[in-house]
This record gives structure tokens, sequence and C-alpha cells, in this order.
């Protein structure tokens, strides 16, 4: 997987799959062109995560009933680090996640083939496909997060304890979401 390249020795890893009644081709279509951010739960907690953000700039700050896709996540911040077409998509991210307004760097893929700076923390995300049973597929996520520093790795881990199961229920939505658009494709 493009993922190992990246995040060989990850200090956090999470995996979430769904099955899909459909070509992995479709189920790929249906990932780039998916409403990711549709459910009122994932609206919610988006919200609640740009709090810092709302009270420093107002609500003006929030795009208003903006769709959530692979490309617009890009456009804010996750940078494209590679892709098999139709097998898998790996985004990448780096900041200081723990703070509350995420403290994102600029993305420059370049960096990616450094070390994690001190300080820092690197977040990498996939989407895999792989064929199932009678036409099936297998639509997984995996994020892994790599600390620069013992510091970073203990503000990540405090973080990481109180935001892991709110990630984990967005990601398994968005997977639900993508089934649901690739079902109605295929």
């Amino acid at each position: 997987m493009l993922i190992d390249s990246f995040a060989p020795n990850p200090d956090a890893v999470e995996v979430h799959s769904i099955l899909i009644n459909a070509p992995p081709d479709v189920v790929y279509q249906a990932l780039w062109t998916a409403d990711l951010g549709g459910s009122i739960a994932i609206k919610l907690l988006m919200l609640l995560r740009s709090a810092p953000q709302i009270l420093a700039r107002g609500f003006r700050a929030l795009p208003h009933n903006q769709r959530i896709t692979l490309q617009t996540l890009i456009d804010s911040g996750f940078g494209l680090l590679a892709e098999k077409p139709s097998e898998e998509i790996l985004l990448g991210v780096t900041g200081k996640f723990w703070r509350p307004t995420g403290n994102l760097s600029p993305f420059n893929r370049s960096d990616f083939d450094l070390p994690v700076a001190a300080g820092f923390a690197r977040g990498v995300w996939n989407f895999t496909t792989s064929e199932g049973h009678e036409g099936q597929t297998i639509l997984c996520t995996e994020t892994r997060v790599v600390c620069g520093d013992s510091a970073s790795r203990r503000k990540f881990f405090a973080y990481w304890l109180v935001v892991r199961p709110f990630s984990g229920l967005i990601r398994l939505i968005m997977l639900r979401r993508v089934r649901k658009v690739a079902e109605n494709r295929g």
C-alpha cells in the first residue's frame, strides 16, 4: 500500500472498512464525488472542531452548505500524496493537531520525504478498494499519525484520547455515504 512508504512506523493507527455492492472502479469514482460531510453528525462534529475559529472570526469564517468531497479536503489543507487510480488514494497533513485550531502547516509534498519536525505531527489518510465476493468491493480507510518527538507525542496522545471516538465515527459515516453513492450507480 502507498501508505506504508509514508508512515511505516506510526504512533497511532485507525482503520475502518465497509462492504459495498458495486465494482471497485464504481466505488473509487463514488469516493471522489460523494458528499462526505452530508450527515448532521459530521456537520455537528466539524462545527465543534471549528469552534475556536468561529470565536475568533465569527460565523462568517464557516462555509455555508458546502459539500465535503475529497477535493474540498485537498483544497482545505490535506495534500494529495499519491494515487493508484481505482485502488488507493493517499492524503497527508502536518500540524499541531492538539492545538485548538489544528495549526496545520501549508502542504508541501516534499516535506513528506523528510522526518517529522520536532513539535509537529504528520497524518496520512488513505482509502483503498479491494475486490470482495461476487462483484462486491471492500472500501477501507486507514489513518496513521507520526509525531516528531516525545513532547509532540504526549500532546497528540492526550488530544487523541478525546478525539479518537469522534474521528472514527466520522470515518464510518463517510464510508456509508460512499457506499450509498456507489450502490446507487452500480
